[in-house]
């Protein structure tokens, strides 16, 4: 192991060498004064891994967000401490968690890196790096994100919150500001409403607009020790959302909203969506889609499985057009922002007496 002193790492953990360190929102939950030195990067696959790497060259992303999710410019020279993770990004990437390839990528915003196995057509090329090495323990042993993890309690003494999942055809579709619309309303009622992304690639601005629309508290997959969920085992997936859930419980909220990424037919979307015990543990679903088409087809699939589907909202409710399309061909209400958060969802949300 390299242990870096002086001329490296100082105390804080601020600087490596001259180049302050930019210490990505992937990072938040590393403890930094775990940080003794530097060991040599794997050839295998290594999710998880907390990486240390140099900016060569400015492409797609010219910013990270930082822990606290200010977004800091990046400079060809910068070093970055970001994770290694899979990447899975129809508008963006396909990456992978890997430094044996012929380059090192920046993935994200939020400080995923690995390789880029393929892109988005549209999509300008990736901000590349070079690997510096992996942030390693006193032991020498590298650190991992699971290390500084969150403990869900064991047992949560409060009665079952209202569920409500917002899920979407696709990228981009509108589910986190639907999500942060519909906090608002509920919040602004004076309910106490708790949230949490479920699965997706580390990104602080989705949780940020959550907490800016009044949530009582907000979490992510990234406060359990993963920078993604892509790939993870259907096991991984279910008790992640349940420990998340279990969190979200001590602060005894009347209400959940869960966002999960991208669309219902990526992998883990899917795999969530399908499985029985999840499905339990969700009162009402709101989809968000582009589209029409896409609202007929998604809230069938929905129903297929067992959901009930309260509402529609998203990109789709931009236009009033597109909205009554939707209800023509669903039968389910198509909201847009307004609408939510004026209180439109207390009829599915609320009791009777309350709506």
């Amino acid at each position: 192991m390299l242990r870096v002193g002086p001329a490296g790492f100082e105390e804080t953990m601020d600087y490596f060498g001259h180049n302050r360190i930019k210490w990505t929102y992937a990072t938040h939950r590393v403890d930094r004064s775990a940080v003794k030195g530097l060991v040599p990067m794997s050839e295998d696959p290594d999710p998880g891994r907390v990486v240390l790497g140099r900016v060569v060259a400015i492409g797609r992303h010219k910013e990270v967000e930082g822990t606290d999710g200010r977004k800091l410019m990046l400079f060809p020279g910068d070093v970055l401490a970001g994770t290694l993770a899979y990447r899975y990004a129809t508008d963006q990437y396909e990456g992978l968690p890997i430094s044996s390839g012929p380059a090192a990528h920046l993935l994200s915003i939020g400080g995923v890196c690995g390789y880029v196995a393929s892109k988005n057509e549209k999509m300008l090329d990736p901000t590349t790096l070079e690997w510096i090495g992996t942030l390693a323990d006193a032991a020498g042993q590298p650190l991992r994100l699971r290390r500084f993890a969150l403990r869900p309690p064991r047992h949560v003494a409060a009665p079952r919150p209202r569920a409500v999942l917002v899920v979407g055809a696709s990228m981009n579709a509108g589910k986190t500001t639907t999500a942060a619309q519909l906090i608002r309303s509920l919040s602004g009622q004076g309910r106490r409403v708790a949230a949490a992304k479920l699965t997706g690639t580390a990104c602080r601005k989705d949780p940020g607009m959550m907490e800016d629309a009044g949530a009582l508290r907000v979490l992510d997959f990234t406060h359990l020790g993963h920078a993604s969920t892509a790939n993870l085992a259907i096991p991984e997936l279910l008790a992640l959302a349940a420990d998340l859930r279990a969190l979200l419980c001590e602060e005894r909220p009347e209400f959940v909203v869960y966002e999960i990424a991208d669309g219902i037919f990526q992998r883990e979307t899917r795999l969530l969506l399908e499985d029985t015990a999840f499905r339990e543990t969700i009162d009402v679903v709101l989809y968000a889609a582009p589209e029409s088409p896409s609202c007929e087809s998604g809230v069938r699939w929905l129903r297929e499985r067992g959901y009930t589907v309260g509402a529609v909202s998203g990109m789709v409710a931009n236009s009033r057009l597109g909205m009554e399309e939707v209800r023509a061909a669903t039968g389910v209400p198509c909201l847009n922002g307004q609408m939510i958060l004026d209180g439109a969802l207390n009829a599915v949300l609320l009791p009777a007496s309350v709506a």
